[in-house]
């Protein structure tokens, strides 16, 4: 099972992450080059390997 982070920007693009553990929001978001004020919408994605 994969879980991933959906970050929709105000801007309208999606930067995807895949979650780590012991990796804070925080982190996610300087590697993903992107601020707080810059996402509009976070959503978590959960995929079976099937």
């Amino acid at each position: 099972m994969s879980k991933f982070r959906v970050y929709t920007l105000v801007d309208g693009s999606e930067r995807t992450i895949k979650i780590r553990k012991k990796i804070t929001l925080r982190e996610e978001m300087n590697t993903l080059g992107i601020r707080a004020s810059d996402i509009l919408h976070i959503k978590l994605v959960i995929q079976n390997r099937e």
